[in-house]
Order: structure tokens, then C-alpha cells, then sequence
């Protein structure tokens, strides 16, 4: 495992997590980094899709740092995997990046995230915010390349890693509460009760339940 970075004797890595929670306070710049978590959540509908033989239509993800996957299911139970698909692997994607990162691969996990999304970019996402989004993240990451230094690097990758895993357990915090108090407006919560008929609480539970377990194998790394 690498050493941590520390400012002041504490590690970068606690500074990022609060960072990590004021950012969407801020205006337009704010939810920018935010995306990150949303655009790995709708990858995760849309390799479900794919792995089902269903087809993904579309990608959009917007300012607000939402998101949403137009797919085509070949049935019901097929609907139903690509609807529970997305916070899951948002919440272990980011516990693989953080995997990657603590055992020096943020070179490989910054390449990594920038194909990935640019990809997603050539087949996907087709609303005008997400395209730009994934244009300037790439432009972003290949400027920290071209410099070539590495302690620039190592850290923009960390952050992005823990914005990724606090946006997927608050994320998931969040639809919790909203299948609790306002269950028409829980996402993927409600489209998995419109299917099972099984109240969206237990979606969200189970959707924070993944991202609890989450931040629990990280605090024990």
C-alpha cells in the first residue's frame, strides 16, 4: 500500500471527504465532480442491459448531478435487474477504485475512468450537459498527464475516488429517505416496487445496506 498524504499530520483523504460534502453547495462548479458517481450508476444500468441482451437507448446526465438510462428489457425480470443495477455498482465500483488507489494504480484508475466515460460518450450519452461534461473531465485528466507529475496525479485521482464514495453512500442515504417520506420520487426505488410490488423502503434499505457495507470496507483498509 502507498503512504497517505497528510496535511498538517492529518491525511488528504479526511480533508476530500469534507471537501466531498460541501461541494454541491457550490454554484455550477459544485456538482461537477458529483457526476462522476451518477455517470458509474448509469453505467451500471446499461451493462446490465447489455448483459440481459436488452439495448441501451440512451445516457443523459445533468447539471443537478442526476441521471438517467434509456433502456429496452426483453422482459419483466430482465427490467427488474437493470433497475436494481445501479447503486450497487456505483457503491463497489468505488470501493475497487479505492482498492486501486491505496495499492498505487491511480495512473492506471485515471486512464481508466476517462476511457470509460469517453466511451460511454461514443455510444450513449447523447444530451448536450453530458457531452460537454465528459469533454472537459477527459480534458481534465489528459492535462494532468501531459504535465506528468505524479504527486498531481496521485491526488486528483484520490479525490475523485472519495467523491465517488461518499456521493454513493449519501446517494443512497438520500433514496432511503425519500422511500420512506416521498416513495413517487425514490428513483429506481419506486420503478423496482412498480415491478416486485414490494414497498420501495425495502429497495432503499437494501440500496444503503450496499453502500453501508461499503464505507465499512474502507474504513477497514
Amino acid at each position: 500500500m502507498i503512504e497517505p498524504i497528510s496535511l498538517f499530520s492529518i491525511p488528504l483523504f479526511y480533508y476530500f471527504v469534507v471537501l466531498a460534502f460541501i461541494l454541491p453547495k457550490i454554484p455550477v462548479i459544485g456538482k461537477f465532480f458529483n457526476i462522476i458517481n451518477t455517470a458509474i450508476h448509469e453505467l451500471g444500468h446499461a451493462l446490465m442491459t447489455l448483459f440481459l441482451q436488452g439495448n441501451v437507448k440512451r445516457i443523459e446526465l445533468f447539471d443537478t448531478s442526476a441521471g438517467t438510462t434509456t433502456s429496452q428489457s426483453k422482459n419483466k425480470l430482465s427490467a427488474f435487474f437493470i433497475a436494481i443495477a445501479g447503486y450497487p455498482f456505483a457503491s463497489f465500483f468505488s470501493l475497487f477504485a479505492f482498492y486501486l488507489y491505496v495499492h498505487g494504480y491511480y495512473l492506471h484508475l485515471l486512464i481508466g475512468l476517462s476511457t470509460l466515460f469517453f466511451i460511454m460518450l461514443l455510444f450513449w450519452i447523447r444530451n448536450s450537459y453530458g457531452i460537454i461534461w465528459v469533454l472537459l473531465f477527459v480534458a481534465i485528466n489528459a492535462t494532468l498527464l501531459y504535465f506528468d507529475y505524479a504527486q498531481s496525479v496521485r491526488i486528483a485521482v484520490l479525490f475523485y475516488v472519495v467523491v465517488m464514495l461518499t456521493e454513493s453512500v449519501w446517494s443512497s442515504l438520500v433514496v432511503l429517505f425519500l422511500s420512506i417520506v416521498r416513495p413517487n420520487e425514490s428513483g429506481d426505488a419506486m420503478v423496482l416496487q412498480k415491478i416486485t410490488h414490494i414497498p420501495a423502503f425495502v429497495w432503499g434499505l437494501f440500496f444503503a445496506a450496499c453502500a453501508g457495507f461499503v464505507g465499512w470496507k474502507v474504513v477497514m483498509f
